[in-house]
């Protein structure tokens, strides 16, 4: 079975059109799936209803991509936010949602595991019920937590904290977007967060990042046997979609871009990434 490849629609930069009309190219690159970037949108009406007809008709799988914060600075559920952004979804269809962790931290000086399984569950139950509610109406759907850079939503220790709750709390359907650039952002160890989140992650953003003139800046991904984003497919799962996350130098990369990553890892080494979350 072939490692499945998506494509946001950021890949193409400033030459980026109305989303709808870029499911047939990305496909004609050889994409197994699109990532429609909601902030790419101009204002106005969303033409939601005609990316979920272009990709229906190239037949593209779909990752809604939103810029929000799922727990506000409160440490709070964006409520609202959210149900608008399900709301979205529903009308798109993607088979993924993906946002930002935001403000979630671990709840210190509880006495003992089951008042911190409790205090878990009054903060997770709201997220439950919104997404039980769209899965009933609209069908299936995965949340996505991806590590941003922010050094509060892309902090391992944050992003651990969130994820041993959904795992304490039997929370379905909400794993993680790995991100192998932001944690160098965010200065984190990749190799070490993979370690830690393998067993949550469920989708894959490749980029390279640099330091250059005192900032960090991405990069399309090396050729190079030993650079670091092959390293990382053989301590990730092997058998999630994996997406390119750099702008492309030109549009005539794409296949190949599309091809380094479909290839470019020896599949699911689950063993050498460690147990992962306790």
């Amino acid at each position: 079975m072939m490692n499945a490849v998506f494509v946001p629609t950021s890949v193409f930069g400033n030459a980026c059109v109305a989303q709808q009309h870029l499911a047939e190219p990305i496909r004609a690159g050889g994409a197994d799936g699109i990532e429609i970037r909601r902030e790419l949108f101009l204002p106005g009406a969303l033409p939601l209803a005609e990316c979920r007809e272009a990709n229906l008709r190239s037949g593209l799988r779909c990752v809604y991509s939103v810029p929000m914060e799922l727990w506000n600075q409160e440490g709070k559920l964006n409520e609202e936010l959210l149900l608008h952004i399900l709301e979205e979804a529903a009308v798109l269809k993607p088979e993924m949602l993906k946002v930002s962790l935001g403000c979630y931290a671990g709840i210190p000086g509880l006495a003992s595991e089951e008042e911190l399984i409790l205090a878990e569950q009054g903060r997770l139950i709201q997220l439950e019920r919104l997404l039980r509610k769209y899965r009933e109406i609209s069908g299936p759907l995965t949340l996505l937590i991806e590590n941003d850079q922010t050094f509060y939503g892309g902090k391992a220790d944050n992003l651990k904290a969130f994820f041993q709750a959904v795992k304490r709390c039997g929370l379905d359907g909400v794993k993680m977007t790995f991100d192998t650039g932001n944690w160098i952002y965010c200065e984190e160890d990749p190799l070490a967060a993979a370690a830690i989140f393998a067993p949550f992650v469920a989708y894959i953003h490749f980029k390279h990042v640099v330091r250059s003139g005192g900032m960090w800046i991405t990069l399309p991904l090396p050729e190079e046997e030993d650079a670091l984003w092959r390293k990382l497919l053989g301590r990730l799962p092997g058998n999630v979609p994996r997406a390119i996350e750099f702008a492309l130098p030109g549009a005539e990369c794409l296949e190949r871009y599309i091809g380094m990553l479909r290839g470019g890892g020896s599949g699911n080494n689950f063993a050498a990434a460690g147990k992962g979350i306790a």
